[in-house]
């Protein structure tokens, strides 16, 4: 012991002593900077980043093209303001004018904005190099200064150099940073000019909307009304032709790529569909546009590429409606059979063209009022006309159709009333409106047959039809992709609908207000969109199952050859754990934090003790169903005496189907804690046993012979285990056999069992040999004696002793038992 405490005393002294002799570090500056050797080479390498820092300040300060955008947004903001000058106080414009300008202005304060975030990141790129190199500099005159507290010698004039070569880099980025920030604040300006008239349109948008409901005008009762009509007005409609925008040149240069685009796919499309219209495998959805196929081209054309179309001039705006309105009455009219719809399409597209020119010319509103008041008179009687011939080709039915017609003739009443009455805004948004709701609701039922037609022509194409996925699940996965698209175009044409109804401006706004609704529960926020997104994860997760499970049923299991049962219990499996994920996912999208369902467990845990025993015991059950599989789908089981086969095995429940086609649903537990006869657990042979009886007297060795033949030549009986033909025993009535036989499937065993029988039967009648029918003995202990003397005949003697009725003690008459009851038998023993 005293050898050990002198060893641990000798450790501790010379760890203490080393430790006392280790160099105190000078601070962290002074373990972080290198040594004299490495100045020399960290100068090299500080010359290096200063010439990169040339290059790149030299790109950094090439603001040509910020100038040329900055340009570019200074001349169109000076169209836009030269237009709202032309047209006058804003005041008075209409509704769509002011949503036009408005969409103008908007996408100018996008664009500087987005110049705007270029030059910032060229600026925050620059105060980072600043900084870096004010990091630098600090380096150089730290580590200095910690050579000269060493008093080591190293080189004054390389820290020199370096201090110039910092100092240099410094006066570079300042130089470089001063145009870039002056350009930002000529940025800044064109935007807040911008922001300023996006205000002012913004105002008197929300003001016509406050103003829906108000009278706005005079009356057509009132003089001020006529007093309008002056020269000046019609001075002023001239004035409105005169002011429309050319197509100019700077359009051209900004948009001619998307007419070229757009008369390409008007010269691609069309032919192609003139080419394979006549095609057997065309789908029903697709009909009516292979009956127009230019109509179809520059409808597609123009609706994909319309929108990108930045600030077109009136010309050009006209134009492009003009065509649009034609090309999709043409095909909404391809869809329909009836010629009154036909030519209300057409009528309204009419409408539509000449509402759009009287915009673009600036039409004055007092003439504006008088065109909608002649067109509320004209349409009214024509509407309802329309109604009454609808009405009458249906035996009274107008159906839906007559429906609308009554509703419009009902807006267009109510609108010339309002307009009358000096409600102008109010009458004016009930027609455009009305129009703009007809038409959205032929655009989206025309998108919908087109999107159904694309997704079944694609899906049913023999290159596709043929692959084993779309041929087993094809009209699913048809059926799944149509209804999602069928819910988003409903979903953004309702969302269109509101800004129809000046509800909103753009369906983007739309979209953001909406999503923003909700409540609060508790600490909970639930809005539109966290519900949006949960019911989205929620669904998905469910396709994204039902996917994953037909892929396995087409794409693996048949390659690996796996059992039914452990199919159906990997597909099972599988489903719920991504359906579990996904909520989980939903969940947390909601708002729920994961650590919350602990607590939600518990209370689980106390709901099972309380009484959800029986539920929780089938759901354990089942799991143990797919995991141990005593039975799988597809088996044949005994349940209490009843045949059946298993279709479904549920978490809760499992669906046998008897032999009647009738569903019986079995609890798991009772599958698991009672006896269950599974005839196909582990293979489809089974045995089957045949009663057969004989009739006493019979050559036993020919009924062996016989029963042992019916088997051997049925099909369906294995020869190994050979069939077994039984002399079980001497029964009441006959000579009792049994056939033991083996079959390949349990499935067909009653018409094994019938055929067998059958064979049997006809065996039996070849060679002679005669199934018994059941005899009984009965004993009569006391009998009236004038019967009996009926029974037996004159003399009075039984015929089978001789001896005297009144002597006989037990008369044992033989009866034969049929289907109608016990008879005396007809024969004498």
């Amino acid at each position: 012991m005293a050898q050990l405490l002198l060893t641990l005393w000798s450790l501790v002294v010379i760890g203490a002593a080393a430790f006392a002799q280790e160099p105190v570090a000078q601070g962290p500056e002074a373990a972080a900077l290198p040594g004299v050797v490495e100045v020399i080479p960290r100068l090299a390498q500080l010359r290096e980043q200063g010439l990169n820092l040339e290059l790149r300040l030299a790109q950094i300060r090439d603001s040509a093209e910020f100038r040329r955008q900055l340009q570019a947004l200074e001349q169109r903001q000076q169209e836009i303001g030269k237009r709202m000058t032309d047209t006058g106080d804003p005041a008075g414009w209409s509704f769509d004018r002011l949503q036009e300008v408005r969409g103008d202005l908007v996408e100018q304060r996008d664009a500087i904005g987005k110049v705007l975030d270029d030059l910032s990141r060229r600026l925050a790129e620059m105060e980072q190099l600043r900084k870096d190199w004010l990091g630098k500099e600090k380096f150089w005159q730290e580590w200095k200064a910690q050579l000269q507290a060493l008093e080591q010698e190293f080189s004054l004039e390389a820290f020199s150099e370096a201090g110039k070569l910092i100092a240099q880099a410094q006066k570079g980025l300042a130089e470089s940073n001063a145009p870039l920030v002056g350009l930002q604040k000529e940025i800044i300006d064109v935007q807040a000019r911008a922001l300023d008239r996006l205000n002012i349109i913004s105002g008197h948008l929300n003001a016509l909307r406050g103003q829906t409901f108000k009278k706005t005008s005079p009356s057509f009762a009132d003089r001020d009304f006529y007093r309008q009509f002056t020269a000046e007005l019609w001075a002023a409609v001239k004035a409105g032709v005169l002011r429309v925008r050319p197509v100019d040149r700077l359009f051209w240069q900004e948009n001619g790529w998307l007419l070229a685009m757009q008369v390409l796919i008007v010269l691609t499309l069309s032919p192609l569909i003139i080419r394979h219209r006549r095609r057997p495998d065309v789908t029903p959805e697709w009909q009516f546009i292979t009956r127009h196929p230019w109509a179809t081209g520059i409808f597609v054309a123009q609706a994909a590429l319309n929108p990108l179309y930045s600030s077109p001039p009136a010309l050009w705006r006209l134009f492009s409606g003009v065509l649009g309105a034609l090309a999709a009455s043409v095909l909404v009219a391809g869809l329909l059979r009836n010629p009154r719809k036909i030519f209300m399409v057409y009528l309204l597209a009419f409408l539509v063209v000449l509402s759009l020119g009287l915009q673009i010319i600036s039409f004055p509103q007092p003439l504006y009022r008088i065109y909608l008041a002649l067109l509320s008179l004209l349409g009214i009687p024509l509407l309802l006309w329309l109604a009454m011939r609808q009405r009458r080709a249906h035996q009274g039915r107008g159906g839906w159709f007559a429906q609308v017609l009554q509703a419009g003739a009902l807006i267009l009443g109510l609108s010339l009333v309002a307009q009358c009455a000096g409600f102008n805004l109010l009458a004016s948004r009930l027609i455009e409106a009305s129009v703009g709701t007809v038409f959205l609701a032929l655009f989206t039922y025309m998108a919908i047959r087109l999107g159904r037609g694309g997704i079944e022509f694609l899906l049913t194409h023999p290159r596709v039809a043929e692959r084993p996925f779309f041929r087993r699940f094809g009209a699913e996965l048809t059926r799944r992709l149509q209804g999602v698209l069928e819910a988003v175009l409903i979903g953004l044409a309702l969302l269109y609908l509101l800004v129809v109804w000046g509800l909103f401006d753009s369906a983007a706004q739309a979209w953001k207000v909406l999503l923003g609704l909700g409540f609060a529960v508790g600490e909970i926020n639930i809005s539109l969109e966290m519900l949006f997104w949960v019911g989205v994860v929620l669904y998905f997760s469910i396709v994204f199952s039902w996917f994953i499970r037909a892929v396995l049923d087409t794409q693996i299991f048949p390659r690996r050859e796996f059992d039914r049962g452990v199919r159906d219990a990997i597909k099972k499996l599988l489903h719920y754990s991504l359906v579990f994920i996904g909520f989980l996912l939903a969940m947390s999208l909601a708002g729920f934090e994961l650590r919350n369902f602990a607590v939600l467990a518990g209370a689980f845990g106390i709901g099972i003790g309380f009484g959800l025993q029986n539920i929780v015991n089938n759901f354990i059950s089942g799991i143990i169903l797919l995991f141990e599989r005593p039975i799988k789908v597809g088996d044949m089981i005994v349940l209490d005496s009843e045949w059946g086969r298993v279709r479904k095995i549920g978490l809760r429940s499992t669906i046998v189907e008897t032999l009647d086609q009738s569903e019986i649903i079995v609890p798991n537990s009772q599958l698991i804690s009672e006896k269950v006869t599974n005839w196909t657990l582990s293979t489809q042979v089974a045995r089957l046993v045949l009663p057969v009886g004989v009739a006493y007297g019979s050559n036993v060795k020919l009924v062996l012979s016989i029963l042992k033949e019916v088997a051997v030549q049925h099909p369906d009986v294995l020869s190994e285990p050979a069939p077994s033909p039984i002399f079980k025993g001497f029964g009441d009535s006959s000579l009792d056999f049994e056939l033991r036989v083996w079959v390949t499937d349990i499935n067909r065993r009653l018409r094994i069992i019938s055929e067998l029988n059958q064979a049997i039967d006809q065996g039996f009648r070849d060679g002679q040999v005669e199934i018994p029918f059941p005899q009984r003995d009965l004993h009569l202990r006391s009998v009236d004696e004038a019967l009996l003397a009926r029974s037996w005949g004159a003399g009075g003697k039984t015929p089978r002793t001789g001896v005297a009725a009144e002597e006989e003690k037990e008369v044992v008459p033989r009866f034969t038992e049929t289907d109608g009851g016990e008879e005396p038998e007809a024969r004498e023993d």
